[in-house]
């Protein structure tokens, strides 16, 4: 027998993405939990003798049946997933096993042992039972030296038994028997796995009172092992039966003498144990739905939908010790039978923007002719069509309703009502631009920008290269964007996209519009699009500004987010918009102005320079200083031509002729301050590139659009000068309309303490976007988007103050089918690949740090053994962390274990020669702890796909893994990666959601594989897992409500005065004085405040007024004359966390720099003072 391989090279039919990563789960499957049957056949009814070590190395399977036979390393060193251990065995015999294990398998090699050094390197996989301090217990778990190994394990179920019904409980699994074998004389060990069975069954009069029974074997095979099946039975009315159903291993665990000491342990576990429940008879017996626990009384409208929306997804039984796994019926509506799971998978499935038509084909809505580039087709036809198609969807929707049972019919006439809502907006968005001369024109400004955009954005860098003779040049010549010729998969909206753009194109035009004060929130799965829906709404927003008032110049629109890694990723893919928008304001200069379309990005002192002083000097050191400088200028390329920006080496004739100073492409210093220019020469751009990340710039030009970090806004009690991107000048009034559009970017991220910050403040950031010149006041208009839809409304609430919330796409009837997005399917009618989920839960490992060890190098191994035409997907492991410190425990496995235990897994198999090689310096990491100018770094050799021949070659090759953190949760699209491993739950079910769909974005053809390693001492993991089917099937379900106070005591204690300070410091003129104090500004923000707070929190009324109280008076009694305390300066405020005299401290306001929590700074001193008596 041929050792088991992944791939059969003879075979002629191509393996398909779907059959590549089945073939990697099972992989890992024979791997952690087994069997694993392959080698030459042995016969075992005769003695077992071998003449050497290479003789003996197999692997082996019995003669006759094909069972594995075990030698190198014995049952219980080899698996660890789905054991079940005798009664009463105590976790430090299982460790004693592996590290006797490790002693004698360092002397079973295929060389004879004195000829062996006994050091570490001899253990291969045995690394389990290092004293590394990396294998202790994470913070927060529990202690398990005092616990037992699980010696059963069951699930939980409703069953309707009626008379003549019957239930079964089928049994199956392995027991490892000792072989003894001798090997040039030596005694060693050998195990032969043998199949073990048993069968039960019970009637309704069998378990009809309340307890538990133990039911009779029908038929066993056993091998010794004394297994039981117990049945605790809870009678309910109707004939149904609320049981959990437990396997319980009860051979006793009296060891005897200490020479069958480990081959007695060994055979008295059950190894990949399983269990299955069904329930036979006729009528309508069966295993029904289980029983929810929530209060009637609880249930809302939200809760009412997620019923309707997950009504085909039922749970049929929870895990205890192992996963619940189920078979449906033809129906759906009950199970055939229920399984217990030790290594569970689910397979979601894919979710797609794609409108397939009647005739298979999909619809489109090209650019080109919205841009205005098609002679006689203004494009608004499809726009049309798209509409028409969406009310014959909600007609269909609202005839199914009336064969939905009663229970569900409420929501889903409220849900349809939604959508009817979502399409007036459409067909009146349409109208507006058949009838509104201005809006048409700009709607098609902005379709040709973004046209232009996806050209430019998909450009990928163009290396720039010094010559001998120290000449520029670029790889590739720069070829202008053609719209007429966009490229393949280029020039068209999704729908959604479409829809969303014209469902709010009125409430952004106008701004007393009755939605207007809407929050637009999209709700869309990872990888779906909504940046370009965003960007689609910015360039028509900006377009409008300028067409309707040229020299209305300020900043229009704001984007915000939450992470540094999105915010720095999204200002490349903006500024090829915002560049497309310049090239065309440049050719019609008399209908759009003279003043440039531009860009800034708004970011803390870590990121961008804040000072042109700091730009100028950051821009010296990057020219004389060596690669591990930092670049802070974020910009790698021409966002327009691709040509490469930065520092590049000078090339080796410079260095012969002294010249040791870097090249810094694209960054010129003009003045005082460092632009941008393309370096290529040939580029539009090569002039100036209308981009800004010096503060000081972005608050004297203005830009058209500003993206940053929600943080950042924290600076408005810092920055008076940052009034200029509200359209206010030195004396705090208005010259300029205030910005029009604010986007706010994965809102479910602002929660919490974070979340609280940010309402505080949004309150003076939205009356700085208010513009009250006209008869009424214009608030901005918000759009957002998130994970979650769970009290979405209290959210808004809370962060905005707006009322009305409007969810798209609007859901429908059923999860994941709401018109604009919809399950994919094959042209067969089947379903199209999805990401499958597979939980790893090891109780029979010393820790977690074994597992990770055993599950990475099987997934990096199994890669390696696909067709070389099928790896690149599966070839790169990006491996989650919670948190840093686990991240440093699982980089440190990179550089030995996970290396040696793929060497010792091939040794086993024979196929020691296979073996994959891992190296370190195609490790990396993604985390906050990497320098900013290293993102875009990382996410490009992410890219980078993985090619035979570079491998064999000294070519630049793919990577092996990435670790990262929670940096990836938003803003990672590399299309290529295809396999994840997260190591514990997140902690929150967004987040998980957000992780793990980076991986699998082109499903059809490379559907992705996400493996969760479950922390055995961590009992939220434990739930997750055996909950794992249900937990994965109604994943939006089970999102947690967000939660933010912004006007708790606690929150206006720590911030109010410093959303005062900013209020003041913004309105009041940029150079006045803290003394005397500004009552009037005072007045109007304690009023504005007040307002605020009777809408969204009334309670808190008196607690505001006490604070505010509190704070005016200090102000007053202090009378500070600087803003800032500066060494021997009394100022009225210090920045949180940094040290200052306690008595400075108190007669001065401590205020944030940042909106996320700050520790204060301690600081050392160095004493003589016990020197003295």
């Amino acid at each position: 027998m041929e050792p088991y391989q992944l791939y059969d090279p003879t075979r002629n039919r191509q393996m398909t993405g779907r059959e590549a990563r089945d073939k990697l789960y099972d992989f890992l499957r024979r791997g952690l939990m087994g069997p694993a049957p392959y080698g030459a056949p042995l016969d075992i009814n005769q003695p077992i003798s071998f003449q050497s070590w290479e003789e003996a190395a197999g692997p082996w399977v019995q003669q006759g049946t094909g069972e594995e036979i075990l030698w190198r390393d014995p049952p219980l060193v080899r698996y660890s997933v789905g054991v079940l251990f005798p009664r009463d065995m105590p976790r430090d015999e299982v460790e004693q096993e592996l590290e006797e294990a490790a002693e004698e398998w360092a002397t079973s090699e295929a060389t004879p042992p004195q000829s062996r050094n006994h050091d570490s390197s001899s253990r291969g996989d045995m690394d389990q039972v290092s004293s590394d301090p990396l294998e202790e217990d994470e913070e927060g778990d529990i202690s398990l030296s005092r616990y037992r190994q699980p010696s059963s394990m069951g699930i939980s179920l409703l069953a309707r038994l009626r008379r003549g019904s019957r239930l079964v409980v089928t049994v199956t699994g392995g027991q490892y028997s000792f072989l003894e074998a001798q090997v040039m004389g030596q005694q060693r060990a050998m195990y032969l796995r043998r199949p073990v069975t048993l069968l039960a069954e019970a009637g309704p009069e069998d378990i009809a009172q309340r307890g538990i029974h133990k039911l009779v074997p029908a038929a066993s095979e056993t091998h010794g092992l004394e297994l039981e099946v117990l049945v605790t039975s809870r009678p309910m009315r109707d004939d149904q039966y609320l049981l959990t159903v437990s396997l319980v291993n009860n051979t006793p665990y009296d060891h005897p003498g200490s020479d069958e000491y480990r081959r007695y342990k060994s055979e008295r576990c059950l190894f990949q144990s399983s269990l299955e429940v069904e329930v036979r008879g006729d009528g309508d017996s069966g295993i029904l739905p289980y029983p929810s626990r929530e209060l009637q009384s609880m249930v809302d409208d939200e809760e009412e939908s997620i019923r309707l929306l997950y009504r085909k997804h039922q749970i049929f039984g929870v895990g205890h010790g192992c996963a619940a796994d189920w078979e449906l019926d033809p129906s759906g509506e009950r199970a055939r039978k229920v399984m217990a799971e030790c290594m569970p998978k689910v397979e979601v499935p894919s979710v797609t923007p794609d409108i397939r038509l009647e005739d298979g084909s999909l619809l489109e809505i090209p650019m080109a002719p919205l841009a205005g580039l098609v002679p006689g087709d203004d494009g608004l036809r499809s726009l049309e069509r798209m509409l028409d198609l969406y009310a014959r969807w909600i007609a269909d929707r609202k005839r199914e309703i009336e064969t939905l049972e009663d229970t569900y019919q409420e929501a889903a006439y409220r849900h349809m009502e939604e959508c009817e809502r979502c399409l007036a907006r459409m067909r009146e968005g349409l109208r507006y631009l058949q009838e509104n001369t201005m809006a048409r024109r700009a709607f098609q400004l902005a379709n040709r920008a973004m046209l232009l955009q996806q050209i430019t954005s998909r450009r990928p860098t163009r290396a720039a290269t010094i010559t001998e003779d120290n000449r520029l040049q670029f790889r590739g010549e720069y070829v202008p964007p053609d719209p007429a010729s966009p490229g393949r998969g280029i020039g068209r909206w999704r729908p959604f996209q479409a829809a969303f753009i014209l469902m709010n194109l009125r409430s952004i035009a106008e701004g007393n519009h009755p939605d207007r004060e809407t929050v637009e929130l999209i709700w869309f799965p990872t990888g779906g699009g909504k940046t370009e829906a965003y960007l689609g709404l910015t360039a028509f927003s900006l377009f409008l500004r300028r067409l309707r008032d040229p020299e209305d110049c300020g900043v229009h629109v704001i984007m915000r987010y939450t992470l540094r890694l999105l915010t720095t990723q999204q200002f490349q893919r903006a500024s090829s918009l915002i560049l497309a928008m310049e090239k065309i304001r440049r050719e019609n200069p008399a209908e759009l102005g003279q003043e440039p379309f531009s860009i800034g990005i708004w970011l803390g002192q870590s990121t961008t320079p804040n000072t042109r002083k700091d730009a100028v000097s950051s821009l010296g050191q990057l020219q004389r200083s060596d690669k591990s400088t930092e670049n802070p200028f974020l910009l790698q390329k021409c966002p327009w031509c691709g040509a490469q920006m930065g520092p590049i080496d000078r090339g080796n004739s410079s260095r012969r002729r002294g010249n040791n100073t870097r090249r810094v492409l694209g960054y010129e210093r003009i003045g005082n301050t460092v632009a941008f220019c393309c370096p290529d020469k040939s580029c539009e751009f090569s002039d100036r590139l209308p981009i800004y990340v010096i503060d000081e710039d972005i608050y004297e030009f203005r830009p058209s659009l500003v993206i940053g970090t929600v943080d950042k806004f924290a600076m408005l009690a810092w920055r008076p000068e940052a009034r200029t991107l509200f359209g206010l000048d030195d004396q705090g009034q208005r010259i300029l309309s205030p910005p029009g559009l604010i986007i706010q970017d994965e809102l479910h991220l602002i929660s919490g303490p974070l979340g609280s910050m940010v309402g505080l403040f949004e309150a003076v950031i939205e009356d700085l976007c208010t513009d009250r010149r006209g008869a009424q006041p214009i608030k901005p208009k918000i759009i957002s988007s998130t994970a979650t839809v769970r009290r979405h409304k209290e959210q808004i609430k809370a962060l905005y103050n707006r009322d009305r919330v409007t969810l798209f796409p609007s859901p429908g009837l059923e999860v994941n089918e709401s018109f604009f997005s919809s399950i994919d399917r094959m042209d067969d009618g089947s379903l199209a690949p999805g990401r499958m989920y597979v939980g790893v839960f090891s109780p029979g490992t010393r820790s977690l740090v074994t597992t990770s060890v055993r599950t990475f190098g099987s997934l990096l191994q199994a890669s390696y053994e696909l067709p070389e035409d099928k790896r690149d997907p599966w070839w790169t492991l990006m491996i989650f962390y919670n948190s840093l410190r686990e991240l440093g425990t699982g980089l440190s496995l990179f550089d030995y274990r996970i290396g040696e235990y793929m060497r010792a897994m091939n040794r086993r198999r024979g196929r020691e020669n296979s073996t994959r090689f891992i190296y370190r310096n195609r490790v990396i990491e993604l985390t906050s702890r990497i320098r900013n100018d290293q993102v875009p770094q990382a996410l490009e050799e992410l890219a980078r796909r993985y090619s035979p021949a570079d491998e064999r070659s000294d070519g630049v090759r793919a990577l092996d893994a990435c670790l990262a953190s929670n940096i990836i949760e938003v803003g990672i699209d590399v299309e290529r990666l295809s396999l994840m491993a997260v190591v514990c739950q997140p902690k929150a079910t967004a987040q998980y959601i957000q992780v793990t769909g980076r991986v699998g974005r082109r499903w059809r053809d490379q559907p992705g594989l996400v493996v969760i390693l479950y922390n055995q001492a961590r009992p939220r993991d434990r739930s997750h897992f055996e909950h794992f089917r249900a937990y994965h099937e109604r994943l939006y379900a089970q999102i947690e409500p967000m939660t933010l106070t912004p006007f708790s005591q606690p929150a206006m204690e720590r911030s109010l005065h410093a959303a005062l300070v900013a209020y003041v410091r913004q309105y009041s003129r940029i150079d006045q004085p803290p003394s005397p104090v500004p009552e009037d500004l005072i007045a109007s923000f304690r009023s504005l405040v007040r307002e605020r707070v009777r809408s969204v929190d009334p309670d808190e009324l008196p607690a505001l007024e006490k604070i505010l109280e509190m704070r005016l008076r200090q102000w007053r009694a202090w009378e500070p004359e600087h803003w800032e305390v500066k060494k021997d300066d009394l100022g009225l405020m210090y920045r949180a966390g940094e040290y200052i005299d306690p008595e400075i401290a108190s007669i001065s306001w401590e205020v944030q720099q940042s909106m996320r929590s700050v520790d204060a700074e301690c600081r050392l001193k160095i004493t003589y003072s016990y020197i003295k008596d």
